[in-house]
This record gives C-alpha cells, structure tokens and sequence, in this order.
C-alpha cells in the first residue's frame, strides 16, 4: 500500500473530515471494481483507497498517523494497518461497499451517485438516476423503473426471527452499540461503533427466520412506474414513499433523480425553449407568417417586416410548462435566412434591380 495516505486521497495534510469524506467517495467511485471489470490495477486502487480513508476519516486514527506515522492501532509492527480488504469481498455491488464504510449509504443509481451518513441504523432510502426526454419533460409522462432493494421478509414481518422472538444482543446488552479498544500500554484507542452482532439493533433473533436467515429482509428486484410531471428538470427528485431498504420493520423510501436529456434541435433556458427556423428573404422583408412545430405542437409566427437573420422571436406561453404551478415559459424562435442556391432568369433578374445596377437586356428582350 502507498505510504502516504494524503497523497492517496488527493488531499491536504490539513484537509477537513468532510474534504477526505467527499474525496473518498469521488475515488472510490472511479476505481470500484464494478465500474473497472477485470482491472486488476483498479482493484488495488480501490483498496488503496479505502485504507487511507479508513484511517484518515477516523479522528484518532489520523492524530495517531500525523504524529507517528504509523498504521499500526492495534499493537503490531509499524506500517501495517487494520484496514482488511477482505471485509469487503463479499459485498455485491458498490452501495453494499458503502453500506460498510459509512455506516449506511444510499442507492447507487445510472451515470449517477448518492450517500447517507454515519448512524447506527443503515439509510434506508435508495437514489436511482431516470434519463427522460425533452419531449417526456414537455408534456409529462410515465417510466418504468426497475432496481433492487431489500425488501421486509414476509415470513418473519422483518423481525429476521422465528415468530417474531427476539433477545437482548449479548455482544452490545442492548445498547447497538460497542466500544472497541486498541492499543496498549499508556497509549489506548476507544472507538464506539455499531454492534457488529446486531447490527445497531440492541436485539437478535431466538431463533433466526429461515427465509431470510435472520436479517428480516430478503434481496428483491422491483418494476415500477413512475409519473414524470410536466415541466420536469435535471436534479428534480421523486419520492415513492416505503419503496427503499428494509431494516428492522423500518422501510425507507424510493428517490428518482431525473436527469433531462439533451435536444439537437431544442435548447432549453429555465422554462424557456429555443428553437430556429429559416425564413425567405421576401418573408423577411417584407413580413408574413409562419408555421412551427415543436413536438406536437404547431405554432403560428408573425414575422415583422426587416427581420434580420439571428432576429429572437417570441411565441409566449409556447414554452415548457412551469413545474407545480400554471403557465408555461415562452418560444423564442432564432431566424435563419433561407437562400435558394438554384434561380430562375426572373428571379436574377429581380434580384439584379434590387442592387440597383441596371439589367443587360438580351436581343430577344428588343
């Protein structure tokens, strides 16, 4: 593992807890074993980067480390920390990863990531990422979701015990919780962290349910459908309440995260929509009216004489619904002026007048 632990993490000897924790997640996000499939390199990354937060996001941990540099908390030879990449080996995907470190994290939707923070208990609720469509955003929708949660066993009603029997943790005696020393001599440790035997609960099963082996919930993949509002917008989040993890009869909650996708033909400021449109240079001289479309939709432009090309115009209320309230933003149409490449010998002609240089006439004009 690489010596120093700062370097790592990217991040300054006097960096705060929550620089190294957002640190952390960044790179533990890039070089997860998930996201690098097969990439040895990445998978030493990854391990080299959570022993470095595993010391450096525990207080007495990084003091111990700033002033000896040691890694050694439990007594043994200097330059060997703690830190087991073991623990971590069974875990199924990187939200299980995170669940371990921090105590509880979040879900870990597409393109992008969410987090809980310490706590006894695990955070509940899942965030997942919904790619939807202008068009979608415009008029509003429905979208299937599928992901997977831990879903409250059936068998045992989340109790994870054989009629619901439980007894007092003999690890904790009830408190969840455990003080863990290390260290010996003058120089001693005390860390309070969850109880690893009831994770947190203060009880344990009599007798373990054998549906879901005594954790009260059971692995589940859900198929949902969500309502996408009208007006919708990227980092909007919709929540479906009792549709996250489970834990010890408690039920979190489902958060999608909507990221609107990107229109090459439609921008899009606020709740207002640019489009552009090409015009002939009669129309734009001379006025006139034009028809445009946008998805469904079909507006009718006034075009004022001397519209100049890249003119802004503005169809009001034609834009995208105001999200939760009445009315919608505007249509703002950019001019582009349409310039035939093929004319007749009339048209250049006319075109010869309006240059105002005089027309050659032919003999047959005579």
């Amino acid at each position: 593992m690489a010596e120093n632990y700062y370097d790592v993490l990217g991040v300054d000897k006097n960096a705060s807890q929550d620089e190294i924790k957002a640190k952390f997640r960044e790179l533990a996000k890039k070089y997860h074993p998930d996201v690098n499939a097969g990439s040895k390199e990445a998978e030493e990354k990854f391990k080299e980067v959570a022993e470095a937060y595993e010391v450096l996001s525990d207080p007495k941990k990084r003091q111990q480390y700033d002033a000896t540099g040691s890694t050694d908390f439990g007594g043994g030879s200097s330059g060997s920390s703690n830190f087991n990449w073991q623990d971590f080996s069974h875990f199924d995907d990187i939200n299980d990863i995170f669940n371990k470190i921090f105590g509880g994290g979040g879900g870990f939707g597409s393109n992008d990531t969410f987090f809980g923070g310490y706590s006894n208990q695990p955070d509940l609720d899942i965030y997942i990422r919904v790619n939807v469509t202008l068009e979608d955003a415009y008029y509003g929708s429905s979208k299937q979701v599928k992901y997977r949660r831990n879903a409250t066993c059936e068998a045992c009603k989340g109790t994870g015990a054989v009629n619901g029997k439980l007894i007092t943790c003999p690890t904790c005696h009830g408190t969840g919780q455990e003080r863990v020393t290390r260290g010996q001599g003058f120089f001693k440790v005390v860390s309070v962290t969850t109880c690893r035997t009831c994770n947190g609960r203060g009880k344990i099963p009599q007798t373990p349910c054998p549906t879901c082996k005594g954790t009260g919930y059971i692995p589940k993949m859900e198929n949902i459908t969500i309502n996408i509002p009208k007006g919708a917008d990227t980092n909007i989040k919709l929540r479906i309440s009792k549709m996250g993890n489970s834990f010890g009869g408690v039920t979190g909650d489902l958060y999608c995260v909507l990221y609107v996708q990107g229109n090459s033909s439609i921008k899009r400021s606020g709740d207002n929509l640019y489009i552009k449109t090409s015009i002939t240079f009669p129309t734009a001289a001379l006025g006139g009216e034009e028809e445009i479309q946008l998805f469904k939709e079909k507006f009718k432009l006034t075009i004022p004489p001397g519209t100049q090309p890249d003119d802004v115009l503005r169809i009001k209320g034609a834009g995208m619904p105001h999200l939760n309230s009445r009315g919608s933003g505007d249509l703002l149409v950019v001019t582009k002026l349409e310039v035939p490449k093929h004319l007749t010998s009339k048209e250049k002609e006319l075109i010869e007048e309006l240059k105002g240089e005089p027309v050659k006439k032919s003999w047959f004009h005579i």
